[in-house]
């Protein structure tokens, strides 16, 4: 097939749209003459397509030379949703995939074609053309996404943090944007985390960019804005064990310096930078500020609970593993701040030959890419983008809820964690439990099985509803569906189906249709008995209920250290009088002269009493070495 072909004559030329209303007002009873001269349309073509006459363009689409698609119209249809719908259910179909697929097809439904055989799959070349085809595929490199993150970002997780999120803003009187902040860490290293492409020479397999190290040295920054978009200073923690005034030159004015061992954010630290907070958003009892946060283990200590109680600051969690979509500093701040800050680090490189970039340049070029990541309109747009302010629990598009509906799936005989209304009624399915069973139920004949978009109850049913978590955390990541690495799933045995060209219909109304959902269903995790451990989902720290597990938390962590350190002496203790004991095994006195091991003469022999088990010279005691049954003369 030749695939780079260049179009020689002006056939087909006119436009769809006039072919289309050239029809119509033929069906209206104009001429062929007049429409053809009104719409500047081919006499000869615009009689084919009024009268059906042919066979391989209907109406006003366009088709040049006899060649057609191996597969039908429909059933390519089909395939082309599948793969959408794989595509938001993260199990995307590579271009091995979608060949072996279109092979089985064409077998399962009878169909002519030139496939390989062998290979059992497609052609490159009819892979590209099915890509010019549908427009709204394209072959892109994915992301890679963890199990965890694809479970936990789902529909009741999203709604339960709105509506914590609206009752502390009513409760609390929280109207103004100024109160409403979001904090959140991230690591720069000393070398980039992302090189860009570069012009190079063709043809050469292997093309080098200049960095510092192969491995750079971690420091972590911490941003804060509200949702005016205005940044308070920043903290940044280097992994130094002292105060060194050299790190901090250059930083942004204000910056809050920090230092640990790991150079990561830890309990005392993150106490320090909510006093920094406070200090620079007032707040206090009568005036009270929401701070929204993820919920790392940092965060959640009686020492900031306490800090946070009595200075005003109500903190709020993010649900576990959602932070991608609806935390405003990675939505908007976060890539351009490590984009800008990768080119300062190849811009001083460049300007700096033979030199590496330490610690200690750190600062100015942290500072440099700050100033232009930290803008009002990033601060804005990130707000925006997540719903938070202006309030919309809505602003997530049903498509971003599609890789949770793998495992969302209802409680098998378990009545303790299903989710209720204030009624206590339960809550409606949702439709992606509603999808899975349907996929167990046969599909009619006469109807193919296409995807739909999610159509999931709006967050209005879950406003006012307590909310206990049943998706487990436990690694169930497993698909009833097969892998995408192994579609070939019917049974190549199974008895032939008779062959019809594809110049024909190829699709008889009265025969059942194979589709990609026939052939490899959309992989639905099993149904689950229990749930072995809970989210906690969106959570607000500050509360009382959850100061009070915190300071549980904090003493049985006490208790189980006090325990350990007791068994560690115990154990200590033990193993020294063990070593004692064994000390004086190994320097034993001969029983005749008396005389220690230790200072005995180098490579003299003793031999030990097979009764009372002490030792003696072997020239004491008379005997030779070798000799295995002694006993000495004071035990005969």
């Amino acid at each position: 097939m030749v695939r780079n072909y260049i179009r020689k004559t002006k056939r087909q030329t006119w436009d769809a749209n006039v072919m289309q209303t050239a029809l119509n007002e033929i069906a209206n009873g104009m001429p062929f003459k007049r429409a053809s001269k009104i719409f500047n349309l081919p006499l000869t073509t615009l009689k084919r397509r009024a009268k059906g006459q042919n066979k391989l363009a209907k109406g006003n689409s366009k088709h040049l030379g006899r060649c057609i698609s191996t597969l039908p119209e429909e059933i390519e249809t089909s395939l082309k949703n599948y793969a959408l719908e794989m595509e938001d259910r993260l199990f995307g179909l590579t271009k091995k995939d979608i060949c072996k697929m279109a092979y089985q097809l064409a077998e399962r439904n009878g169909i002519q074609h030139k496939f390989s055989r062998d290979k059992k799959a497609a052609g490159t070349a009819w892979f590209k053309e099915f890509l010019r085809r549908n427009p709204e595929l394209s072959f892109r490199t994915p992301e890679a996404t963890s199990a965890a993150r694809a479970r936990g970002f789902n529909k009741e997780a999203v709604a339960k943090f709105f509506y914590t999120l609206e009752e502390i803003m009513r409760v609390h009187n929280i109207t103004d944007p100024m109160r409403i902040y979001n904090m959140d860490e991230s690591g720069i290293q000393t070398v980039p985390s992302k090189v860009s492409k570069i012009v190079a020479h063709k043809g050469r397999k292997q093309v080098g960019f200049l960095t510092s190290a192969e491995r750079g040295q971690n420091i972590s920054i911490v941003l804060c804005l509200n949702a005016t978009g205005q940044f308070i200073p920043p903290a940044i923690i280097f992994p130094r064990k002292r105060h060194n005034d050299l790190l901090y030159q250059g930083l942004p004015y204000g910056t809050l310096c920090l230092h640990n061992e790991s150079g990561y954010m830890k309990s005392d630290t993150f106490v320090k930078f909510l006093e920094h907070f406070q200090k620079h958003c007032q707040s206090s009892v009568d005036k009270k500020v929401l701070l929204i946060l993820d919920g790392h283990v940092t965060h959640q200590t009686v020492e900031a609970i306490e800090y946070c109680r009595s200075n005003g600051i109500i903190m709020l969690s993010f649900p576990p593993h959602c932070t991608h979509e609806m935390q405003p500093l990675d939505v908007a701040v976060f890539s351009p701040l490590m984009t800008y800050y990768n080119e300062e680090l190849n811009l001083w490189l460049k300007a700096n030959p033979g030199k590496i970039v330490t610690l200690y340049n750190v600062g100015p070029l942290f500072g440099k890419a700050y100033r232009r990541a930290a803008t009002l309109n990033n601060g804005l747009s990130g707000f925006e983008k997540t719903g938070i302010f202006p309030y919309n629990p809505n602003i997530l598009p049903d498509w971003k809820f599609k890789p949770s509906c793998t495992t969302d799936r209802p409680m098998v005989a378990s009545t303790d964690h299903t989710m209720t209304t204030s009624n206590g009624d339960p809550l409606p399915t949702t439709n992606c439990e509603k999808n899975a069973e349907s996929q167990r139920e046969e599909t009619p004949s006469s109807q193919l099985q296409k995807p739909g978009h999610s159509t999931m109850k709006s967050k209005k049913n879950f406003v006012k509803a307590k909310y206990e978590t049943s998706s487990s955390e436990t690694d169930e990541w497993q698909a009833s569906g097969n892998s995408s690495d192994d579609v070939s799933i019917f049974d190549e045995n199974e008895s032939s189906v008779s062959i019809v060209s594809p110049s024909q219909n190829n699709l008889n109304e009265n025969k059942k249709i194979v589709t990609p959902f026939d052939i490899s269903p959309l992989p639905v995790a099993p149904p689950q008995s229990r749930s072995s451990r809970q989210s906690k989902g969106a959570t607000v720290f500050t509360s009382s209920p959850n100061y009070l597990l915190a300071k549980e938390r904090l003493s049985t962590r006490m208790k189980t250290s006090q325990a350990t350190n007791i068994a560690r002496k115990k154990l200590f203790s033990k193993t020294k009088a063990n070593k004692k004991k064994r000390h004086e095994e190994d320097d034993a006195a001969c029983i005749f002269c008396c005389e220690l091991f230790s200072t005995s003469a180098a490579k003299e022999k003793w031999i030990k009493c097979n009764s009372c088990q002490k030792w003696a010279h072997a020239l004491c005691a008379g005997v030779s070495v070798g000799k295995k049954a002694y006993v000495c003369d004071f035990c005969v």
